[in-house]
């Protein structure tokens, strides 16, 4: 087989493809995306013919509708609206903080049971 000669054609070119290479993977390493918006959650309260109940909402969608007040029988809400908004704040911290709301009642152990212990 005959040597084959690079020509100085051939060594611009394959210069050109890794410089286009380098820059490419420097690009998508190192340039920041944009971040993706942050979702606003709050509560908003309402009277209805109950008493007080609030809406937990993301941006501008439901995600708990909240007419009565958790935990106790029957249809009445919450007796007044500061009552029902101080319960939306606590469900929005438990949601925020990863943890289990416990809708207007406090987390309490039951006697002779044994609490999970995280892994």
């Amino acid at each position: 087989m005959l040597p084959q000669t690079i020509s100085k054609h051939q060594i611009f070119v394959l210069l050109a493809a890794l410089l286009i290479a380098a820059g490419s993977t420097f690009y998508i390493l190192a340039v920041k995306k944009p971040a993706a918006p942050a979702h606003t959650l709050h509560y908003s309260t309402f009277k209805n013919d109950h008493g007080w109940g609030y809406d937990i909402l993301v941006d501008d969608h439901i995600v708990i509708h909240q007419p009565m007040q958790p935990g106790k029988s029957g249809y009445d809400g919450f007796p007044t609206e500061k009552e029902a908004a101080a319960d939306a704040q606590n469900v929005i911290e438990s949601i925020k903080s990863g943890t289990h709301p416990f809708f207007g009642q406090k987390q309490t152990q039951r006697p002779g049971v044994s609490s999970a212990q995280p892994k």
